[in-house]
């Protein structure tokens, strides 16, 4: 995976993109296609503090990238900012960049690159806490999402979410009241 301009070479779909706020550093990681994001990171921590990291695992990532907010990243960077983190990194249970769900390749293999579980186990190995975010998915996704969910257990990370649906899965955080709960998962 490099560092690329993503809209050069895929297009997730979506028109909501915002400028990061000020004060607000970004980067981001792209397979050479452009069609998997592995890896997003904001950074707010005043010069001279150290950082207090959290790791949001969401489904799919959407537009975000170094330089724009999309709907669900601002929303997760506000949160992490109220509870105390000043770096926020996400990754997602599935990396192929789609702004709906609905436009997933219906593969898992396709939906989620070989790289994705390496780099979320890295980022998790920087944060202090991971929440898990990423809404329900459809049954055809369940091996995916179960082999990232028990690697980070294995990793002795603590694991977080907003609430869980009834299938079991974490909520998706866009869909909740900004003071929902931090819960274990």
């Amino acid at each position: 995976m490099t560092e690329i301009d993503p809209s050069s070479l895929h297009d997730p779909g979506g028109k909501t993109r915002w400028a990061l706020p000020p004060g607000m550093r970004g980067s981001a990681v792209f397979s050479p296609c452009g069609r998997y994001r592995t890896r997003l990171e904001r950074d707010w921590t005043p010069e001279g503090q150290p950082a207090r990291t959290i790791l949001f695992c969401g489904m799919n990532p959407s537009t975000a990238d170094a330089l724009v907010q999309d709907n669900t990243c601002a929303k997760e960077t506000r949160r992490a900012a109220v509870l105390g983190f000043t770096r926020y990194l996400k990754g997602n249970v599935l990396d192929y960049r789609v702004t709906n769900p609905k436009d997933l390749p219906k593969d898992p293999a396709l939906a989620c690159s070989p790289e994705n579980l390496p780099a979320i186990l890295a980022m998790a190995a920087e944060a202090e806490v991971v929440v898990m975010a990423y809404g329900r998915l459809h049954p055809r996704y369940a091996g995916v999402v179960d082999g990232i969910v028990a690697a980070l257990r294995d990793s002795g990370r603590p694991l977080f979410c907003f609430g869980k649906n009834q299938d079991g899965s974490a909520k998706h955080p866009l869909y909740l009241r900004n003071d929902a709960p931090l819960l274990p998962f």
